[in-house]
């Protein structure tokens, strides 16, 4: 995923409209005082794709915004994706998503439900929060979290940033084809000896025939 724009308005420390254009730099160094926002920055990436930051709910609105929106968009495989993400005070969180086309056009990827749409982004995204934190984004004092995972958790990041879980769908597909060939090479070869079996009394019952 290659982030290209970023547009901030009542998060965290955010209260007026920010914008971050990505593809006007290749490295960035995010320096400043306390509260200033450098955390909050990154904090909105999380957030806006996966609706997860270092607070919850209506605590990462602004003391002086009645909401908190994050727009990104960003490059994965070839496409170009925009989420937008927001919550206004004592309200439901909305969530949209998608996708231009070869015309410049914007095509809603969303789905019916809040759930479902993230479920979505995570699938277009083939990487989770949990993965994302421990392969991408590093949480602050937490640089080490990989490290500290257990031996099964770091199994499945891994799988997720490798693209290994492609495997396991393709060994279930396999595994079921190879249930119904053997299911049906039961039903053949059962088939071939009831056959068989008719044949080995075909001169008993010719004999048969010509005494009637």
């Amino acid at each position: 995923m290659i982030p290209v724009f970023l547009k901030i308005t009542g998060f965290l420390s955010y209260c007026k409209p920010v914008e971050l254009d990505f593809s006007s730099f290749d490295l960035a160094c995010i320096s400043g005082s306390n509260g200033s926002g450098k955390s909050s920055l990154l904090d909105s990436i999380t957030w806006v794709l996966f609706g997860q930051a270092r607070r919850r709910d209506d605590s990462i609105i602004n003391s002086h915004s009645d909401a908190a929106e994050v727009v990104l968009e960003f490059e994965y495989e070839g496409n170009l994706y925009r989420v937008q993400r927001s919550k206004p005070r004592d309200k439901a969180t909305l969530l949209e998503f998608f996708i231009q086309d070869g015309a410049g056009t914007w095509r809603p990827l969303t789905e019916r439900t809040l759930r479902e749409t993230e479920e979505r982004i995570r699938k277009t995204l083939r990487m989770d929060f949990d993965t994302f934190i421990n392969a991408s984004f590093f949480l602050q004092g937490k640089a080490d979290q990989f490290a500290q995972q257990r031996p099964n958790e770091r199994k499945r990041i891994l799988s997720n940033v490798l693209g290994l879980e492609a495997w396991e769908i393709y060994q279930v597909k396999v595994s079921e084809y190879r249930k119904k060939t053997e299911q049906r090479l039961s039903e053949v070869i059962g088939s071939i000896t009831e056959i068989d079996s008719e044949l080995q009394q075909e001169e008993t019952r010719r004999q048969y025939y010509e005494q009637l």
